[in-house]
């Protein structure tokens, strides 16, 4: 036993001095001189750059070099493709004489690497790995020997850069900082990584930087990239104050196929104003959470699904997108959202450079919808939008490739209650108090100019307007962007029925109308007459007014039947008018047309204040309310009080001609009179040219065996009455007093008339 313990002796120090010996061998031949040249020998031989460095050592501790750099191809003239400040591996010597490749250490400091691409799939590292021209040796016959096994106990790459730009030069990432760590590395198993690192990128989609950190697991996959693989536990980066969070697993690290699930922080746009200049203020988005499978090579990245949720809204994602040769993608989205309830004015206030609409109350509404974007286009399969006030759906397509934005589309909507519709925009609705229901639906184009075309159904809607009541109306309306037409609609005006039927073209430049009502009675109230209304003459209405506004025209057209009209000033039965009215407009100089009516039996008085509120009555009623004024001229004649008369019919038939209205037909008929106007009025100027015949009968206590006709000149303000002495002398009355006194015969009649 003590012999074999001291021959085991022996033969240890024997080894050791062995293991000495060759240290020593190796320390005195491995000069840093010749290590050095031994280096710059191989670089050149086997890489074709230069190479340069500090200093090299080899010892038993292992091999280290500092400051080194490497040449672009060929040298330093193109540039420097790599550098590293230090660089170190310790190897193990014992694993050696196992014919095992083990590495205790390796670590590199200040390592810098410049990946450029030079032409299409050409880099500037592709030489070196590009198998040097020649016929290869033939294989030995039989098997080859595998290659020895390979471990690394620990990797440490410390304050290190690497870089890369495309051919074009628009892209150029860097990662700075980069600080890695790895231990048990093997070829084929997986092996703990850590590391972090700033990526900072620049291009024409997207500029900034991204810091990034990483911890997980890496297979080499036998040095084979596309067989490497890696599962990551958890990754974080920041894009501006935006945090996300990154785990899963990659297959193929070259191109690596994904399945990756990322979580993003609540955030505020606040947090990307460093990368997105253009962005709102302190918009406080949710907390994002996504699934992703993906493919992603150098040209394009495949989404096979990616599944996202933010908040109340969620949706899914998939198709391809690639930038080689050129940029396109091909993508389908659906999207789902419960929008809250939403106060636009407060939401204005927080998003002051966004131009958000003020006094809207959105209410809780569900959103669905399916897009497809291609290239150059976004088309929106289907959508909907949900709410107690309506409901939404529609589809739409948009064209963004060539020189001008072309869209086209269809839109249903269905108002379940137009009292709730109006709660949405109380402001612009809540005046009119809006009931019963609707339904519309309309297809659309925009290529320069927008064309829309649609229909419109009414279900016992009513409104208020202009202290009218209108319910319980029931119809179908046909428009496109400048037209609307209802062919037949039923409801009520202040209770009373009313039917009607109209269409309206040219909306927008020069309005034409036309018409048709039939309403049980019109009961019009005696509201305060507008702002400078009660003012006389043209001048008064046109004050403070923009004269080089263009003047807004109106043409009109259609019939009117009335079962009754009450007013304060105005009452009569049955009345019926037809109009065919063109450029009608504030000042009345351009009007032209036709219009004729009649209406009665009935009452009036004072129709002066009546047509000081109501501008079409006092065009319509001009020649009674001449004739009421200048009846107050005439006192010799004892004519009735034109100002309070009952009547039995009222006729008018005017045309009109740049404003001039011409009296076809204007007659009254009533118990104490017949009245007949005739001549012309300039409405603009309110100037008078007319001829009144007025026949009394015998309920005004006088009977004329001839009308007694005036003269009427001057202003509607202010009118000069003269009398037709002919038709006075006509009269039994007059003759007999010409008889008696025929000397004053003339002066009489000189007096009869007094303004």
């Amino acid at each position: 036993m003590k012999k074999a313990l001291k021959a085991f002796a022996w033969t240890a120090l024997a080894g050791l001095l062995c293991l000495a010996a060759a240290a020593i061998a190796a320390k005195l031949y491995f000069t840093p001189a010749r290590l050095k040249t031994l280096t710059l020998e191989y670089a050149a031989k086997n890489l074709g750059r230069e190479v340069t460095f500090d200093s090299v050592a080899l010892g038993l501790s292992g091999f280290s070099i500092t400051n080194l750099r490497v040449s672009e191809y060929p040298n330093f003239k193109k540039g420097e493709f790599l550098s590293a400040a230090a660089f170190s591996v310790r190897p193990s010597f014992r694993a050696l004489l196992k014919r095992e490749i083990k590495i205790n250490s390796v670590s590199a400091s200040g390592l810098k690497l410049r990946v450029a691409e030079v032409k299409k799939n050409t880099y500037n590292f592709s030489d070196l790995i590009t198998p040097a021209p020649g016929v290869r040796p033939a294989a030995l016959p039989g098997k080859s020997a595998p290659p020895p096994p390979l471990a690394i106990s620990s990797l440490k790459v410390r304050n290190s850069r690497f870089t890369y730009a495309n051919a074009a030069g628009d892209l150029k990432v860097e990662l700075r900082d980069i600080d890695l760590s790895a231990s048990g590395i093997s070829p084929d198993g997986l092996f703990p990584l850590e590391g972090n690192f700033t990526m900072d990128v620049a291009s024409p989609y997207f500029t900034g930087s991204i810091p990034a950190s990483v911890k997980g697991h890496v297979a080499l996959g036998n040095f084979d990239v596309q067989k490497g693989r890696a599962e990551i536990d958890k990754a974080a980066l920041s894009l501006g104050g935006v945090k996300a969070e990154i785990k899963g697993s990659l297959s193929n690290l070259l191109e690596p196929d994904a399945r990756l699930s990322v979580a993003i922080k609540q955030f505020s746009t606040s947090d990307l104003k460093t990368v997105f200049k253009g962005l709102p203020n302190k918009v406080l988005l949710p907390e994002i959470d996504a699934d992703a499978d993906f493919k992603l090579t150098m040209k394009d990245v495949n989404l096979r699904s990616v599944k996202f949720r933010a908040g109340a809204v969620s949706g899914g994602l998939k198709g391809r997108a690639a930038w080689e040769p050129r940029v396109t993608y091909n993508l389908a989205a659906d999207l789902k959202a419960q929008i809250p309830e939403i106060d636009t004015t407060v939401l204005a206030r927080k998003v002051k450079q966004l131009p958000v609409p003020r006094g809207f109350k959105l209410p809780l509404a569900d959103l669905t919808a399916t897009l497809l974007l291609r290239d150059g286009s976004a088309e929106i399969t289907a959508f909907s939008l949900n709410c107690d006030a309506l409901a939404v759906n529609g589809r739409t397509i948009v064209n963004f490739a060539g020189k001008d934005l072309k869209a086209a589309g269809s839109v249903k909507a269905e108002v379940k209650s137009l009292a709730k519709l109006a709660a949405i925009a109380p402001a612009l609705l809540g005046q009119y108090g809006l009931t019963g229901a609707a339904a519309a639906g309309l297809d659309y184009k925009y290529s320069g100019e927008l064309a829309l075309k649609g229909t419109a159904a009414l279900k016992e809607a009513g409104a208020t307007f202009a202290e009218r009541k209108f319910s319980g109306f029931s119809g179908s309306l046909d428009f496109t962007k400048d037209a609307v037409t209802a062919r037949k609609l039923e409801g009520k005006l202040d209770g009373e029925d009313l039917k009607a039927s109209f269409s309206a073209r040219d909306l927008l430049k020069h309005p034409k109308a036309d018409f048709d009502v039939k309403l049980a009675r019109l009961t019009m109230k005696d509201t305060p007459p507008a702002a400078g209304a009660a003012k006389n003459g043209p001048a008064a209405n046109a004050a403070g007014k923009n004269t080089a506004a263009e003047p807004f025209y109106l043409d009109v057209t259609g019939r009117a039947e009335i079962g009754a009209i009450e007013h304060p000033n105005f009452r009569c039965g049955p009345s019926s008018m037809k109009m065919a009215l063109t450029n009608i407009s504030d000042d009345l100089k351009a009007l032209d047309g036709t219009t004729s009516f009649t209406a009665g039996p009935g009452k009036f008085s004072e129709l002066y204040a009546l047509a000081a509120r109501y501008k079409a009555a006092k065009v319509a009623l001009y020649p009674l309310i001449v004739l009421q004024k200048t009846s107050k001229l005439a006192k010799t004649l004892r004519l009735p009080d034109f100002n309070n008369i009952e009547f039995d019919r009222i006729d008018g038939d005017y045309t009109f001609s740049k404003g001039l209205m011409k009296l076809n037909k204007s007659a009254l008929t009533a118990a104490v009179a017949d009245v007949t106007s005739s001549g012309t009025i300039d409405l603009p100027a309110e100037k008078l040219d007319m001829r009144i015949n007025t026949e009394l009968k015998k309920a005004s206590g006088i009977t004329m065996g001839a009308p007694v006709a005036m003269t009427v000149k001057g202003t509607f303000a202010d009118p000069s009455v003269k009398p037709d002495i002919k038709s006075i002398a006509e009269q039994p009355a007059v003759k007999k007093a010409l008889d008696k006194l025929v000397p004053e015969g003339s002066k009489l009649l000189k007096n009869l008339f007094k303004k």
